[in-house]
């Protein structure tokens, strides 16, 4: 069998989620696209009945199964290699369980597929969110910035980028077949997507972000939060209960900036990595949070507000970010 487009989407213990991104593809696979367009959900161990769901009401689906394991890379690679195997596309598409699709987001993947840049080329999409649609939550990065405005697509429907997030991608059948999987046993979930991709740019494939392949999330202040360099974190935590969350961040798998995921993605070109390294990164990590405590307010907050102008984060977003703590600070005074 063989398809021109395979959609994998890794899903764990979020039915909801899932049901309504496989609604929305189906709504939008024309009945002439559905052997050309397959849909691929690695589910890693649910236990909320996602299984139930897909196999009741989307009988297309190629379900496969994990044991809880896989995380985030692992079904990645689990799903790219059932497509390549047994589907044959000449693209693989990443697609994120939580989010809600643009309602031309299937045409506007078939015409990417069909543009002459797809072939060799990594693109990437853009995901806004639902409450603020100017701001760009997830997409890409230039130059180590991330891509949070479409400014940057005031002028063209495309930018080439250095790395992209794994929210919406499209790789083609080349790129795999000449440097293969992401790299699951050094990036088990966070940084899984930029690592391939940047080794596919290194490959000499260019990385494309494309302003016509968009989608919406709801993006909660608390995801600004926790993607907020850790030292700022700690600053606006309003408790040890949070702070302690923080440092715990440092050695937890599934936390953005854990130790393992840092130095790996620093030296992702070296393939041994000694034990020193993570031990400095950590203490180094770990001094910056302390010491931050110490530094003049002035200082940090234009450091914290050439953050948020970086991340051109909403003026609601940022008030929220600090009103627990202005409440702190008024609790203390009393």
């Amino acid at each position: 069998m063989t398809n021109e487009i395979s959609i994998i989407i890794p899903v764990r213990n979020r039915k909801a989620y899932t049901q309504q991104i496989l609604s929305q593809l189906y709504q939008q696979i024309s009945p002439v696209d559905l052997e050309q367009i397959s849909v691929v959900v690695v589910d890693d161990g649910s236990t909320d009945g996602t299984q139930s769901i897909i196999r009741t009401q989307f009988s297309r689906v190629h379900l496969l199964q994990g044991d809880g394991s896989l995380w985030w890379t692992g079904a990645i690679c689990l799903g790219m290699e059932y497509a390549r195997d047994k589907l044959a596309p000449n693209y693989f598409v990443w697609l994120n369980d939580d989010i809600v699709l643009a309602e031309d987001f299937i045409s506007q993947l078939k015409a990417v597929c069909a543009s002459p840049i797809s072939c060799n080329s990594v693109i990437g999409g853009i995901v806004l969110d639902q409450t603020y649609p100017d701001w760009v939550v997830f997409s890409g990065m230039m130059n180590k910035q991330l891509i949070r405005s479409m400014d940057y697509f005031s002028t063209k429907e495309t930018i080439e980028v250095d790395a992209l997030n794994g929210n919406i991608a499209i790789i083609p059948r080349m790129v795999v077949d000449q440097i293969g999987l992401p790299n699951q046993d050094r990036f088990r979930h966070y940084g899984g997507d930029f690592e391939f991709i940047m080794r596919a740019k290194n490959s000499g494939y260019p990385v494309i972000l494309s302003s016509k392949l968009q989608a919406t999330t709801d993006y909660q202040v608390s995801d600004f939060i926790r993607y907020m360099p850790p030292w700022m974190q700690w600053y606006v935590a309003t408790d040890n209960f949070h702070r302690k969350k923080i440092l715990q961040g440092f050695t937890n798998l599934k936390c953005h900036y854990n130790i393992w995921h840092m130095v790996n993605i620093n030296h992702y070109e070296v393939q041994a990595i000694p034990a020193w390294k993570y031990s400095l990164f950590y203490l180094r990590q770990i001094a910056k949070l302390l010491s931050s405590s110490f530094w003049r307010s002035s200082q940090v907050q234009v450091s914290i507000n050439d953050y948020f102008d970086q991340q051109n984060a909403p003026a609601a977003i940022i008030a929220a970010v600090f009103k627990e703590k202005s409440r702190e600070k008024a609790a203390v005074n009393r």
